[in-house]
């Protein structure tokens, strides 16, 4: 975000098209998210002072080490300290970049963005969030959605949503908001299996949030089994022993979902098979050991599906 003005070969018709390229952009931000994270280590909380002549021993390296112009006037000629906190806001704009197809709403997420690419902005003062603001909370919204769909691992790991979790911080939203909400979109789009070592080994889940987000993707699984299996014949018998009142309940609360959320909760893969009764009988349970409040809802859930469960398992 410096150095327009002393390298006079970075200008937006050379610059522009580089950042169009994926590899590139993505290497830039790495290497701009490393220069950022070495000024921060310079902060000591004291006033910082620079020798005037800086010495490049290359100790026999080759090419030789030679002064960085660009690097060496920004350190002499600015006019106060390094500001921590502005340097954290920098790190977030580039960590937002690499998170969204959208730059434009990066102004939204970050008001004072214009005054961050002013050769003076690493010694101002940015004033962080407290608590996200409306923008803020889809932006990460969004970029957990998009991180849990392009996921096609085996199993997912803090590392892989590092990224979004340090944004949220700079944002005021703490690790464990951010991580409930991944997993609870994992869970939407039926990616049970690839989170459950990260659920298992994790106490920063917010149970009352996950509990709230995961019986409604439990009722849009069991409707959806209900409604598929009512086709056929063999089950129908097994459908009759259902409690009546669970499964209007079950459909009335997938109904709600499918109106305010269409389309966000999956009930099939990506071959058109119904999600795994096992992970869904899994994640009930799951809502069973953390819920307070919603124990009754969640054993009649559970009870659903264990004799669905036991009917899928005779053979026809």
């Amino acid at each position: 975000m410096f150095g327009f003005h002393e390298v006079h070969e970075l200008i937006e018709e050379i610059v522009g098209p580089l950042c169009e390229n994926p590899v590139w952009f993505t290497a830039l931000n790495k290497l701009s998210l490393e220069l950022i994270t070495l000024l921060r280590s310079t902060i000591d909380g004291d006033s910082l002072g620079f020798e005037d002549d800086i010495q490049c021993d290359d100790y026999g390296v080759w090419p030789p080490l030679q002064k960085d112009v660009v690097i060496e006037n920004l350190l002499r000629n600015r006019s106060g300290n390094l500001d921590d906190s502005s340097l954290e806001t920098h790190g977030a704009v580039v960590c937002a970049a690499q998170l969204t197809n959208d730059v434009s709403t990066l102004s939204m997420c970050f008001p004072l963005l214009d005054n961050l690419f002013l050769r003076e902005s690493f010694v101002q003062n940015q004033p962080l969030s407290l608590v996200a603001n409306e923008y803020q909370t889809t932006f990460i919204s969004d970029a957990l959605r998009r991180k849990a769909s392009r996921y096609h691992g085996e199993t997912v790991s803090h590392a892989d949503v590092d990224d979004i979790v340090t944004l949220g911080r700079t944002w005021g939203m703490d690790k464990s908001t951010v991580l409930t909400e991944f997993l609870l979109v994992m869970f939407e789009l039926g990616k049970d299996d690839t989170v459950e070592n990260l659920i298992t080994s994790t106490r920063l889940i917010e149970k009352e949030r996950f509990v709230e987000g995961a019986m409604p993707i439990a009722c849009v699984r069991l409707d959806a089994a209900i409604s598929t299996l009512k086709k056929a014949k063999q089950y129908r018998s097994v459908l009759a022993k259902l409690d009546a009142d669970t499964c209007a309940w079950v459909k009335e609360q997938a109904g709600i979902s499918e109106e305010e959320r269409p389309d966000r909760i999956r009930a099939h893969d990506s071959k058109g098979n119904l999600i795994s009764f096992l992970n869904t009988h899994e994640l009930i349970l799951r809502i069973k050991r953390m819920s307070s409040v919603n124990r009754i809802d969640a054993s009649a859930l559970s009870t659903m599906c264990e004799t669905l469960l036991n009917a899928m398992e005779v053979p026809e």
